[in-house]
């Protein structure tokens, strides 16, 4: 189990597992019993805490690269800096959807793509306003 871990997470748990060992050895209702029990708390709380930011960043990863996907053919030659790139492609997701279209590939996504295009050039670049511009036109 531990061999999917990340460093910082493996570590977190041994550390807590040394803190039960270590709370083990001392007579219920000690002082150090009690001070090695929450140290161990906070071990895990920690672990947690880290894998919640790896779940994210994947998360993240994973859907910037969905949203990414769909706009590409249409960016090329654009000239957009990488914020307003993704901006555009957020846009587009956001917009498709609203708008029920599953298909990427057909006239209709098109024809959104390029509206929010030709917002971005007129200076858009944050993902809400394009999708509201363009559901709007």
């Amino acid at each position: 189990m531990l061999n999917n871990l990340s460093e910082q997470i493996r570590e977190c748990l041994e550390y807590a597992e040394g803190c039960a060992r270590k709370a083990a050895e001392h007579p219920d209702g000690s002082r150090l019993k009690q001070d090695f029990l929450n140290l161990e708390k906070r071990w895990l709380d920690l672990a947690r805490s880290f894998q919640f930011g790896e779940q994210l960043t994947d998360f993240t990863r994973e859907a910037n690269r969905k949203a990414s996907a769909p706009i590409t053919p249409f960016l090329q030659g654009q000239g957009f800096d990488p914020k307003t790139d993704q901006a555009v492609a957020n846009a587009l997701v956001m917009t498709c959807e609203a708008l029920g279209l599953s298909n990427r590939d057909d006239a209709m996504t098109q024809l959104v793509a390029e509206k929010i295009i030709e917002l971005a050039k007129r200076g858009l670049n944050d993902p809400i306003e394009l999708h509201l511009a363009a559901i709007k036109d």
